[in-house]
């Protein structure tokens, strides 16, 4: 089964595994702005941004998106992630008025994709989205116009509290929308080279590691930041060797996040990077990994653990060629 085969122009995935950390207070943009890598002073209700947050080395402890509502700062990352980081990222907000919460619970995050579900998302928003606007508000919730499309296809995000939710699910029992599983949308964020971080990677990384300078996800214009001289050493003295690749398989690959990766050189096989997250559709799994920057695309890859298993083919994500061509 290929992860495309059942997409239609109009996909709802129920319930992503997604979890929200709010951030409230006069202070929350200025405590930002002092954790993570991303400009937060950019942000508005109707632009979000993407970030990392960093230990003292430079390390990520977590990767968030952001969005802004009247009440709060909404901070968006794998749901699994949110028990461990949450401390991290409440260690300095003593100094700050600032409250910090994780709101997960209050909140479902609902996956759409295709051009006539962004299309049904702008008519209820009565809003339409462009370059300067990622965000809309509407009746069911925030919808957010994520920035990792697969093939062309939008994918979006609809931020919505209980009742909202009601409203969302009432108005798509009227539609002809396909439903997905989960799993369909792991699978396309790997495919897209969307960044994540799990408990099993974290203080692992630098954020060039997977990729966020080539999308927005790091300023080297802002002040300063925990983390910051690590990242900022990394980038203008060039210091940064590895990035992150999009791997697939035709066949079933035991493999997490955190696992090691062996490459081929002649008969023998040696380290080669870190997977940073796996999915398995059907008899197919694709994976992202950290790896050397100057991997030839067709090395072959194995799972250290599980090297009889099959063989992954390198990809470089979609905007490797963007910037490529700028």
């Amino acid at each position: 089964m290929s992860i495309t085969t059942s997409l239609t122009p109009f996909n709802v995935y129920p319930q992503l595994p997604l979890g929200v950390i709010s951030l409230s207070g006069v202070e929350n943009e200025v405590f930002l702005q002092g954790q993570l890598t991303c400009d937060v002073t950019t942000i508005t209700e109707s632009h979000s941004l993407l970030g990392a947050h960093c230990d003292a080395k430079g390390k990520m402890l977590g990767i968030l998106r952001l969005l802004k509502t009247p009440q709060a700062i909404l901070a968006l990352q794998a749901i699994e992630n949110i028990e461990s980081h949450l401390p991290q990222l409440k260690k300095y907000a003593v100094f700050s008025q600032v409250e910090i919460s994780d709101s997960t619970q209050h909140y479902q995050c609902i996956g759409f994709s295709g051009s006539l579900a962004k299309e049904w998302l702008e008519q209820q928003a009565g809003q339409t989205f462009s370059d300067n606007v990622d965000t809309l508000i509407s009746d069911f919730g925030l919808i957010t116009n994520f920035s990792f499309d697969y093939e062309q296809q939008p994918r979006l995000i609809v931020i919505a509290t209980p009742e909202q939710h009601e409203k969302l699910s009432q108005a798509l029992e009227t539609i002809d929308a396909t439903q997905q599983e989960a799993n369909i949308w792991s699978a396309l964020d790997i495919l897209t080279g969307t960044p994540k971080l799990l408990p099993t990677t974290q203080a692992e990384f630098v954020p060039q590691m997977q990729n966020l300078q080539m999308i927005d996800g790091i300023s080297f214009n802002k002040g300063c930041y925990i983390g910051q001289e690590t990242v900022a050493r990394m980038h203008f003295r060039g210091l940064n060797k590895r990035a992150m690749f999009v791997l697939s398989a035709t066949s079933h690959i035991p493999c997490a996040a955190g696992d090691s990766l062996e490459k081929q050189l002649g008969d023998n096989w040696r380290n080669a990077g870190t997977v940073v997250s796996a999915e398995q559709v059907g008899s197919t799994t694709v994976a992202l990994a950290v790896l050397p920057t100057d991997i030839e695309l067709g090395t072959q890859l194995r799972a250290t653990e599980h090297s009889d298993s099959g063989v992954f083919t390198i990809n470089e994500p979609a905007y490797f060629q963007r910037i490529e061509q700028e």
